[in-house]
């Protein structure tokens, strides 16, 4: 790579300059030939630049420059240079599809053919050459999922923004990267759909039905997907709101690995005419579309199900009244359960919920248009927030009705209402199946993933539930864990294919008798941060050994307030003031984990309590809890934690956080009004759990703050409904003391290396 660098720059440049800018001049009118020049010219001004390659060779957008400004051969030498064979994703070398447009490109100028004609060819080539699974995925790994909705958009912005004349260099290359991906894409997308089609249907039979559930006459749109000429299979089910063109690539996995692949959509999706009522019916309709596969000729009458979020969420709600007796197994990971963890999550309504609602339920696909309309959703959430108005007024303020959004947020407890769309106590006792449910340390989702596998657990102490957690966030846990996560570089033996994979493992155990997947030797599995393996046990009591509790003092400690192990009876209780009504101030808007490692914290809201240095090595494993003693001189507010180690270079890693209602700490079924003016108990678990090295030399620290910010309900502490309030009552500052009998619990698996 150091000799192809050297002739780049021997040969490469015909203008070496340390200029600090450029100049720009529109001259395309966004006209895609002239556009195409346009950025090409503007590409290789960049190049001539000869500081600039050792930043974007560092940046890896190096090959990105090259492939803009037609040097396609130097691109293919640099991506398959920089590529190993443990980046291969599901078949497909990384890079891949940049590498393809290069081959296109060189075929089009030596043969003196169209793009079109020749990424045809050179992608039909290489589509021929994958087998069924990688196949598979083509069109998912190749593709946009908003037609390049998205890429377009960022361009066309920037590239309006951008004045002409001179510009920096970093804005040369934020509109260079833009235009990259805008380019690539919309050149190639409408070719991939077309030749994988075909392609499709060279391998598979591919049917699209609408079945009528004989229920209540619902109409479900179903598409299966089986290889052709093959005999009675199993049937591998994932049951979605998301009705997308990806659909049939997904049931085509399944297709791909052996079994029926079926999608079926929520109804309202797709081809039915039905309502659409997110979370409402799938108890019934899963169930249904269960008794429709194993009447078809092409079926063994056993099925297993999987998928993420809210096709996680599907499978407990097709368990609630009984397990079909076709279903074998499901596999849930990053499971939503609406009334625990969406719309609400410990009783305090989040915003990103709202513009989901659309998304989902505007048409029979995806709205992708509103979901990606992030100036209406910031804007509206900015305004209501800004203007102190009730949570209520939300859609008002959009100005859009947004019915579903007042169904839900009138049910701020975990009543009827939510328990009657999932498995509630004692219906979790009859659920006899092998389950093996997998979510992320880093997961939005895992205090609804780990909900059903304590109340299966609960409620059925037999249960054959495997449990599988990584660090991993939502998107990582249900498919391919990103080995940068965020900033943290996970450890090796985490980097697993879960979606494509793991999970297909556990179908050929389960429905064909198969060896049980090696990573889930026990029925609890969970990665060890920082130890770069697993640990397999029993029973999730055993991921945590001992435990360290810990008091919140008002002593002074590196700065901060000290955590301590021995509580100091004579300590001052430490006060949070924060006044509500105050627009300009935002209290714990930086608690999401992103990303998870940081330089500093914001702490203007917070108060900030420290453990003094760690002399040896623990290993942080299972949830936060702990019991916190507070005086308010309100009847409520929102209680929020985030902890981190703080490391000996200075670095803040993410570990945990909570947010929740401090009346309904008790039970998030019966609201329990604070007593002004007196200690309270507030207590809280079950945070999101995780298993780090806490290395010799780190320190723990815990920030203790109130939600008060644009994403999510803010409680006034009244007592009276909180989507009801407003900031006209929230006037009198929220006053805070933690009294010194406060305390978090830690829990701890060992000391790494005992």
């Amino acid at each position: 790579m150091k000799a192809f660098k050297i002739i780049f720059l021997l040969t490469g440049m015909s203008i070496l300059t340390n200029a600090q800018s450029l100049h720009f001049m529109k001259t395309s009118g966004l006209k895609p030939l002239l556009l195409e020049e346009e950025m090409s010219a503007l590409a290789m001004s960049y190049l001539t630049s000869e500081e600039e390659v050792g930043q974007l060779e560092a940046e890896d957008i190096l090959w990105k420059f090259h492939i803009l400004s037609g040097r396609y051969q130097e691109a293919i030498e640099w991506i398959i240079g920089n590529r190993s064979s443990s980046d291969l994703v599901s078949g497909h070398p990384v890079n891949v599809q940049y590498e393809l447009f290069c081959r296109a490109k060189i075929k089009q100028i030596e043969e003196a053919v169209s793009f079109e004609e020749a990424y045809r060819s050179v992608f039909s080539s290489y589509l021929e050459n994958c087998d069924d699974i990688s196949a598979s995925n083509c069109i998912v790994r190749f593709t946009t999922y908003d037609a390049v909705e998205q890429f377009t958009r960022d361009f066309k912005t920037l590239y309006s923004q951008t004045a002409e004349g001179q510009i920096s260099l970093e804005s040369v290359k934020e509109l260079l990267s833009a235009y990259f991906l805008f380019h690539i894409y919309s050149k190639t997308e409408p070719i991939i759909y077309e030749v994988s089609a075909k392609d499709e249907e060279r391998r598979y039979l591919i049917e699209e039905e609408l079945i009528i559930s004989p229920l209540d006459g619902a109409e479900l749109s179903v598409i299966t997907v089986r290889k052709r000429n093959t005999e009675k299979l199993p049937a591998v089910l994932i049951f979605t709101i998301y009705a997308e063109p990806t659909n049939k690539n997904q049931a085509m996995l399944a297709a791909s690995k052996g079994y029926v692949g079926v999608i079926a959509n929520s109804r309202g999706k797709r081809k039915s005419t039905d309502p659409v009522e997110p979370y409402k019916h799938e108890h019934k309709d899963v169930n249904a579309v269960i008794d429709w596969i194993i009447d078809q000729d092409w079926s063994d009458t056993t099925v297993g199900m999987y998928g993420g979020s809210y096709n996680g969420f599907s499978q407990w709600a097709a368990l609630k009244n009984g397990v079909h007796p076709a279903l074998k197994t499901i596999v849930p990971c990053v499971s939503a359960a609406p009334g625990i963890d969406v719309p609400m999550e410990n009783n305090v309504f989040h915003n990103f919920v709202y513009k989901w609602i659309p998304y989902v339920t505007n048409n029979r696909l995806l709205d992708v248009g509103a979901a990606n309309d992030v100036d209406r959703w910031d804007r509206m959430q900015k305004t209501w927030f800004e203007s102190g108005l009730p949570y209520s007024l939300m859609d008002s303020i959009d100005g859009r009705s947004n019915a579903l959004f007042q169904e839900w947020i009138s049910h701020p407890s975990y009543d009827s209402y939510w328990q009657s769309m999932i498995p509630y106590k004692n219906e979790f006792a009859h659920i006899d199946i092998p389950v093996l449910s997998i979510t992320g340390y880093y997961d939005d989702g895992q205090p609804g993933a780990m909900y059903y596998y304590r109340e299966h657990l609960k409620y059925r102490k037999d249960a054959d539930h495997v449990l599988l957690v990584g660090p991993y966030d939502h998107w990582g846990a249900q498919g391919i864990p990103q080995v940068n996560l965020r900033g943290y570089e996970i450890d090796t033996v985490a980097r697993i294919n879960i979606r494509e994979e793991l999970i297909f493992d556990w179908f050929d155990h389960i429905l064909k008798g198969a060896e049980r997947p090696p990573v889930l030797k026990d029925q609890v599995n969970i990665q060890l941060m920082g130890q770069n393996k697993w640990l397999h046990v029993a029973d999730l009591a055993e991921i945590s050994a001992d435990t360290m509790t810990l008091y919140l003092s008002s002593y002074p400690a590196s700065g901060h307030y000290a955590l301590q192990e021995d509580m100091v009876s004579d300590s001052e209780p430490v006060k949070l003031e924060l006044d509500m009504a105050d627009r300009s101030i935002y209290a714990n808007s930086d608690y999401y984990p992103w990303p998870i490692v940081r330089d500093d914290l914001k702490t203007e809201t917070a108060l900030v309590f420290g453990t003094k240095i760690f002399d040896e090595d623990i290993q942080f494993s299972g949830s936060l809890s702990g019991t916190f003693k507070v005086k308010t001189n309100k009847k409520d507010f929102d209680l929020a934690l985030s902890l981190y180690e703080l490391t000996e270079k200075g670095k803040y890693i993410h570990l945990t956080y909570h947010i929740g209602r401090a009346s309904y700490a008790k039970s998030n079924e019966q609201r329990s009004l604070l007593i002004p003016g007196k200690f309270n108990t507030i207590e809280f678990g079950h945070t999101r759990m995780i298993s780090k090295r806490i290395a010799k030399g780190s320190r723990l620290v815990l920030l203790v703050n109130v939600n008060k910010n644009p994403f999510s309900q803010v409680n006034y502490g009244t007592g009276k409904d909180v989507s009801k309030e407003s900031s006209a009552e929230g006037l009198t500052p929220l006053i805070l003391e933690f009294s010194p009998e406060s305390k978090i619990h830690i829990p701890l698996l060992e000391i790494a290396g005992s």
